[in-house]
């Protein structure tokens, strides 16, 4: 599966503008992004010798504003160009960016120490106000931005001087590092905006180690290194030309005779098999916090997952680690509510984690529906497909019949996400994760998770379990977010199946590259401006 879309973000206008995500940048003036870019550049990058990685990627970036972005394969793109206020290193932990340091000042303040120096691409400097401005608008209703929930409660967002930010909350919020760290957190030329002469929904300006000069709709982006960049000595890599290849057998091909530096392949089993054994070829599987799941619809009354016991009997019979092995070809784990890299779920602790048939078919007796058959709604993409039949298989032992419905993903879309209540039985798709085990949770509360209301029932042990993980941090937060685990074990209504791993390959006889082994906000990249080419 690609991560051409974040299921679990999406409200229903969002959705509908997902659908059409093939030919957004086609309406829009991209011509503006070479334009405004291409004006003083420097002219030692248009000299010949200038350092260029090409990198090949399956899908376009078509969601520019990185405000309301919702496509990982927009945020691998906004991430070179955008610095947001911290960061997070391959440990999920937060580290400085545009804010060199950070206090907590008591349970509901922060207080931000902005760095000096930092400039944005065209050579204005990054203010507090840009900040301030920046975190204001990913809270302004207006913005319509996803990220409103995982930023917290927020009071106020105000300037404490010329250097530093205070963020009020009100109530506490123990994700709020790793939301600030977040792409839909991005810290943007907020006057240009204001006035008009930068439309972020079409061009790119920001402060990260690059900045777009040219694009060719589904075909290239061409970035530059950014001349004010506030790390020293970075990015060590003149040039980055992206090259959009949908065929993973393109892609392979291409680092083989060397015509692309580096390719990325997604939750791609069979790439990682095709690339291992190719010369001069380094296979990196990056694990993220993104999972599969299974959703039993609980709302729609023509399903019968509305009863807590049917769905708990499915959950038993699922054997992850099957459906690792055959639909992920060995890639990804199996998880619960949080992802293992977390540390804190206790799979131990759950009852409906694990195969038990017995219990399964005790559970369907007492729910009436032996013999049951019911439709198992997939799109057409191999491992969706693959994780279905092992599904099928499993809940057949305990005498109930799967059938797969593959359709194509506008009708999946159109059923799943945008109908209310979703038109589905039992699906497959999966969530993101991000940086921090909380923020995973949201999706499980329908009303804050936009699309969610469509098949998942309100459970209000889960919502408050919910508020309570965001708001317990320090010690006292493990118990916390263990008891949410069980809770949302117990609700059975959408079953995290196995983590996603996203294979990255590259060639090592040109390219020195420290990649992420753990990714939490789908930055493929997230070195980039260390790389060297040899």
């Amino acid at each position: 599966m690609t991560n051409d879309h974040n299921p679990a973000a999406l409200n229903i206008g969002e959705i509908k503008s997902a659908l059409t995500r093939r030919s957004f940048l086609r309406n829009v003036a991209v011509t503006g992004i070479a334009a405004a870019s291409a004006a003083g550049m420097p002219d030692m990058l248009r000299a010949q010798g200038a350092s260029t990685l090409t990198w090949a990627k399956p899908l376009e970036a078509t969601m520019l504003d990185p405000h309301i972005s919702i496509l990982g394969s927009s945020w691998e793109m906004l991430h070179l160009v955008y610095d947001s206020l911290i960061d997070v290193d391959d440990t999920l932990n937060p580290t400085p960016a545009i804010a060199e340091s950070w206090e907590q000042e008591s349970p509901t303040s922060y207080l931000f120490t902005i760095r000096s120096g930092v400039k944005f691409s065209n050579g204005a400097d990054v203010t507090v106000a840009d900040v301030v401005g920046s975190l204001k608008r990913v809270q302004d209703p207006a913005t319509a931005s996803w990220w409103l929930r995982p930023m917290g409660q927020i009071e106020d967002v105000a300037a404490v001087g010329d250097t530093q930010v205070r963020i009020t909350l009100k109530v506490p919020h123990a994700p709020l590092l790793a939301a600030l760290a977040a792409t839909m957190c991005s810290i943007l030329p907020m006057s240009l905006i204001e006035n008009g002469e930068l439309d972020v929904t079409k061009d790119m300006l920001g402060s990260g180690p690059y900045r777009i000069v040219s694009h060719e709709q589904d075909d290239n982006w061409v970035l530059e290194r950014n001349p004010h960049y506030y790390q020293d000595g970075l990015p060590k890599i003149d040039r980055i030309v992206v090259k959009i290849v949908p065929s993973d057998n393109t892609r392979i091909a291409q680092l083989r005779d060397g015509s692309v530096d580096i390719a990325s392949f997604e939750a791609s089993p069979d790439a990682a098999l095709l690339l291992r054994g190719i010369p001069n070829v380094e296979v990196s599987v990056q694990e993220v916090t993104n999972y599969y799941i299974l959703g039993l619809n609980a709302v729609w009354d023509q399903s019968p997952f509305q009863d807590v016991k049917l769905r708990q009997a499915v959950a038993l019979t699922l054997d992850r680690d099957l459906i690792a092995s055959i639909a992920l070809g060995g890639g990804g784990q199996p998880t619960a509510v949080m992802a293992p890299s977390f540390g804190v779920c206790d799979t131990s602790k759950l009852a409906n984690f694990g195969q038990d048939l017995d219990r399964a078919r005790q559970l369907v007796a007492e729910s009436g529906n032996e013999e049951l058959a019911f439709e198992l709604l997939v799109r057409n993409i191999p491992a969706d497909i693959q994780m279905a039949q092992v599904i099928a298989q499993g809940v057949a032992k305990i005498g109930l019949t799967a059938n797969i419905a593959v359709v194509d993903e506008g009708i999946w879309v159109q059923r799943a996400w945008i109908d209310n209540p979703s038109q589905f039985e039992a699906t497959i798709t999966w969530y993101a994760g991000y940086a921090d085990p909380a923020i995973s949770t949201l999706w499980w509360n329908p009303g804050v998770a936009g699309f969610t209301a469509g098949h998942v029932v309100h459970d209000d042990a889960v919502n408050a379990a919910i508020d309570a993980a965001y708001q317990t941090g320090g010690d006292a937060r493990g118990p916390v977010l263990q008891d949410l685990c069980e809770k949302i074990d117990a609700s059975a209504n959408v079953i995290p199946l196995v983590t996603r791993q996203d294979t990255i390959a590259y060639r090592k006889d040109r390219l020195q590259a420290k990649l992420a082994t753990v990714e939490g906000y789908a930055h493929t990249l997230r070195n980039a401006e260390t790389f060297e080419l040899s």
